[in-house]
C-alpha cells in the first residue's frame, strides 16, 4: 500500500486542480462538437437511442454512452458539472495504465515521473469539454499498455486482450482505429526477434532482402491506394497535397514539443536507439517498436487530416490529434534518465529536430485559446504575461532545445549526487512546464467560456424555467452567428424541434407554408411553447420577450406565422437579395410599406450606387411548398447611394402580402478600406415598416 501512495496523491491532487478548472467552465464553448456530444447524449438518456434531433448520427462514441445518466439529473446545470467532473476523474486516470506502461523499462521512481508527465500534459485541458478525448486519452494508454504486454511475452490471450483494447479505443475515438496498425507491428517486430524467425532469417541471402524490402514498398503502395478507395481525406491528401501532410504534420509534432516542454521529445526519440546490449531485452525493444510505430501511426493520420482540413475548412495546427503520444515521450524521458545509454550521434539528431521545429511551429500568439493546440499555451503565456514578442519566445525555445540536448549528453558522464541533481532538474523541468501550459490552456478556455456565458440571458435555461419543461419549437432566421442559438439549445432541451424559415438554423428543417394565412407545416408537432428569433412574430399570446427572443404559447396549436424577414443579418445588413412576408393582415385592411435601403453606415467615396428592384404583391405557395409573390402588384426600382437612406414607399394589398428585394451590385467594406475586418458581401442595411393606408 505504501508504494501506491506517490500514484494516489498525485491522482488526487491533480484530480481536485483539474475540477476546479471544470468548475469555473461555466459553459459550452466548442460547437458544434459539444452541442452534438449534447444531442446523442441525451437521446441514449431519454429514449436508449442515439439520434441527433431524431436523426442517426454519423458515429457515437462509448463516452456518450457513460455520459448519458449524467441528463438524468434535476437540472441542466447539474448534470453539465457531472459529466465535466466525469471527464476530469477519466482523462486523469490515465495515470494508472501509464504507470504500468513505464514499469516494463524502468524502475518504479521513474515510472511515477513518467506517470505524472502523463497527466500533466497541456493536454489534460480538454477533460471537461463535452467530446470524446476525456475517455480516448485514458483508453488509449491502456490500449499501448495491453499491447506492450503481448509483445512482450506474445500469447494468445494477451494478443486478445491488446486488440480487444484497441476496438474499445475504435469506440471511443475513430481516430484510434490507428491502434490497430501499431497492434500489427509490435506483434510482427516481436516475432520478428523470436528465435523461429531469428534462425530463418539467418539463411537469407543478400537478394532475399532486397527482395524483401520491394516487397514492403508494394505493399506500403498496396496499404496506400486501398485506404484512398474507403479514405476520402487520405485520397485528397496523398493524391494532391504530400507537401501540406509534411508542413501541417510537422507544426503538430513542434506544437506538442512546446507544451512538453521540448525535452520529452529529444529524450522520446533519442531512447528509440538502444545499445548494442540491451537488444535482446525483450521489454526495452518492446517499447522501442510501440514508440516508434505509434510515432508513424498517429503522425501519419494527424498529417493526413491536417491536409485535408486545408482544403475544405481551415488551415489548424493539429496538436490535438497527438496528444495520445504524451505517455510515451515521458515513459522514453524516464528511460533516458534512468539508464543514461544515449547515442551522441542520436541525441545531436533529436537536438536538431527539435531546433527546427521550434523555429518552424506557428505559434499562433493571436489566436489563444487555440482548441486545437492547447500546447502553444505556453507560447501565448509567455507574449501576455512578461509580454515576450515573438522574436524572444523563439529564442527562448532555441535556448531550451539546445540547453536539453545538453543535458542528456552530459548525463552519460555524470555520477552520484550530480546525476542526481541533473536528472532531477530535468524531470522537475519537464513536469513544471508541462503543467504550466496546461493551467494557462485551461485559463484561456474559460475565459473564453465566461465571455459566451457573459452574453447569455440570466437564468441561461430561462425557457425551460418559464415552460416547465413543457415541449417547446424553435422558429429563427438569419442566424450568422450560430454559438448563441446553440447555447440556447444547451440550456434549454425542452425545445424539440427547430426550423429555420430560410434555412440559417443550424441542423435545423425549413418548414413547409401550408397556407397564404401563415400556417407552417408539419402542423401536427403539438409543441406547447414557441421561441422565436428576431425577425420572425407568430400569431399566438407573447409569454415573456428575453434579448432578440419572444417565447410564444401555442397550447399544442399549429405554429402560425405574423410576419418574417429573411435575407437580414443581426446588424441589419442585406447581402444581394431579402424579403418580408405579412401573414397576418387582420383589420389593417389595404395600406402602405416604406422598405428603407440604407448605405449611411457606407460613406465610402469610391463605392458606386447599387442598382435595387423592390417586388410587392400577394402571398402564394410557390412550387417548392414555400412563400412567394403569387399576385405582382406594384415594382419600383431604386439608386441605392452611399451615405443615403434610399427610402422607398410602396402600396400593398389587403390580403396577405410579401415584398422581395434584390440589389447589384454588393461591396465588401475590407476592399474598399482595409483597416475594417468586414468581409461580408454588402447590400444595404434593410428596413420594413408597414403603414396604415
Amino acid at each position: 500500500m505504501t508504494r501506491a501512495w506517490p500514484l494516489l496523491t498525485a491522482y488526487v491532487g491533480l484530480v481536485a486542480l483539474y475540477a476546479w478548472q471544470a468548475w469555473e467552465r461555466a459553459t459550452p464553448t466548442l460547437f458544434s462538437d459539444e452541442i452534438e456530444f449534447t444531442q446523442v447524449s441525451r437521446s441514449i438518456a431519454d429514449t436508449g437511442r442515439a439520434t441527433i434531433r431524431g436523426a442517426e448520427p454519423p458515429s457515437v462514441s462509448l463516452y456518450e454512452y457513460l455520459a448519458a445518466p449524467a441528463w438524468w439529473l434535476d437540472d441542466v446545470s447539474s448534470a453539465y458539472g457531472a459529466i465535466k467532473l466525469l471527464g476530469v476523474l477519466l482523462m486523469t486516470a490515465a495515470i494508472y495504465p501509464a504507470y504500468a506502461l513505464a514499469r516494463l523499462v524502468v524502475s518504479r521512481p521513474y515510472a511515477v515521473f513518467a506517470a505524472v508527465g502523463a497527466v500533466v500534459a497541456p493536454a489534460l485541458s480538454y477533460s471537461p469539454f463535452l467530446v470524446e478525448e476525456p475517455l480516448a486519452y485514458p483508453v488509449s494508454t491502456l490500449a499501448l499498455l495491453l499491447i506492450a504486454r503481448a509483445g512482450v511475452r506474445p500469447s494468445w490471450l494477451a494478443s486478445g486482450l491488446a486488440l480487444g483494447a484497441c476496438l474499445l479505443a475504435l469506440f471511443v475515438r475513430t481516430q484510434l482505429a490507428v491502434l490497430l496498425a501499431v497492434l500489427i507491428i509490435v506483434l510482427l517486430a516481436s516475432a520478428w526477434r523470436g528465435e523461429r524467425v531469428r534462425s530463418w532469417r539467418s539463411t537469407w541471402t543478400p537478394w532475399d532482402w532486397v527482395g524483401g524490402a520491394v516487397l514492403l514498398v508494394g505493399l506500403a503502395v498496396l496499404l496506400s491506394a486501398g485506404m484512398g478507395r474507403h479514405s476520402y481525406s487520405w485520397y485528397v491528401a496523398t493524391s494532391s497535397f504530400k507537401d501540406r501532410m509534411l508542413e501541417y504534420g510537422l507544426w503538430a509534432v513542434g506544437a506538442l514539443a512546446i507544451g512538453l516542454g521540448v525535452i520529452p521529445l529529444i529524450a522520446g526519440l533519442a531512447a528509440l536507439v538502444r545499445p548494442r546490449a540491451e537488444t535482446g531485452d525483450a521489454r526495452t525493444s518492446t517499447f522501442v517498436a510501440l514508440t516508434a510505430s505509434s510515432l508513424g501511426a498517429f503522425g501519419l493520420y494527424t498529417a493526413v487530416k491536417a491536409a485535408y482540413l486545408s482544403t475544405n475548412t481551415a488551415i489548424v495546427i493539429a496538436e490535438r490529434n497527438l496528444i495520445y503520444l504524451s505517455p510515451l515521450l515521458f515513459i522514453g524521458t524516464a528511460l533516458v534518465l534512468e539508464r543514461r545509454s544515449l547515442s551522441l550521434v542520436v541525441t545531436a539528431a533529436a537536438t536538431a529536430f527539435a531546433l527546427y521545429l521550434v523555429k518552424t511551429t506557428p505559434y499562433a500568439l493571436e489566436t489563444y485559446p487555440n482548441y486545437e493546440t492547447h500546447g502553444l499555451a505556453i507560447a501565448a503565456f509567455a507574449n501576455r504575461i512578461p509580454r515576450w514578442p515573438a522574436e524572444t519566445i523563439e529564442t527562448a525555445l532555441v535556448l531550451v532545445a539546445l540547453g536539453s540536448g545538453l543535458a542528456l549528453v552530459t548525463l552519460r558522464h555524470l555520477r552520484g549526487r550530480a546525476l542526481a541533481a541533473v536528472a532531477g532538474t530535468i524531470a522537475v523541468f519537464a513536469l513544471t512546464w508541462s503543467l504550466t501550459a496546461e493551467i494557462y490552456a485551461a485559463n484561456g478556455e474559460r475565459g473564453a467560456s465566461d465571455q459566451q456565458y457573459a452574453t447569455l440571458p440570466k437564468p441561461p435555461n430561462w425557457v425551460d424555467s418559464t415552460t416547465g419543461g413543457r415541449s417547446a419549437i424553435f422558429v429563427g432566421q438569419g442566424i450568422s452567428d450560430p454559438n448563441p442559438f446553440w447555447q440556447l439549445e444547451f440550456w434549454n432541451p425542452s425545445i424539440r424541434w427547430f426550423w429555420g424559415v430560410d434555412g440559417s438554423t443550424p441542423g435545423g428543417v425549413t418548414p413547409n407554408l401550408l397556407r397564404p394565412d401563415g400556417t407552417q407545416d408539419p402542423a401536427d408537432l403539438g409543441a406547447e411553447f414557441a421561441v422565436a428569433s428576431k425577425g420572425v412574430a407568430i400569431v399566438a399570446p407573447p409569454v415573456t420577450t428575453v434579448g432578440d427572443y419572444v417565447l410564444y404559447r401555442l397550447g399544442g396549436a399549429p405554429v402560425r406565422l405574423r410576419e418574417t424577414t429573411t435575407g437580414v443579418a443581426a446588424d441589419g445588413w442585406m447581402s444581394s437579395e431579402a424579403s418580408y412576408t405579412r401573414y397576418d393582415v387582420k383589420g389593417q385592411g389595404r395600406g402602405f410599406v416604406k422598405v428603407t435601403l440604407s448605405r449611411q453606415g457606407a460613406c465610402f467615396p469610391q463605392l458606386e450606387p447599387a442598382d435595387a428592384t423592390v417586388r410587392v404583391g400577394s402571398v402564394g405557395v410557390n412550387r417548392f411548398d414555400q412563400p412567394g409573390i403569387e399576385r405582382l402588384t406594384e415594382v419600383r426600382h431604386v439608386k441605392v447611394r452611399a451615405c443615403e437612406p434610399n427610402p422607398v414607399v410602396l402600396r400593398v394589398p389587403a390580403d396577405p402580402w410579401r415584398v422581395e428585394v434584390s440589389l447589384s451590385p454588393t461591396f465588401v467594406p475590407n476592399e474598399l478600406d482595409p483597416s475594417l475586418g468586414d468581409r461580408r458581401q454588402l447590400g444595404a442595411v434593410l428596413s420594413f415598416e408597414p403603414l396604415r393606408g
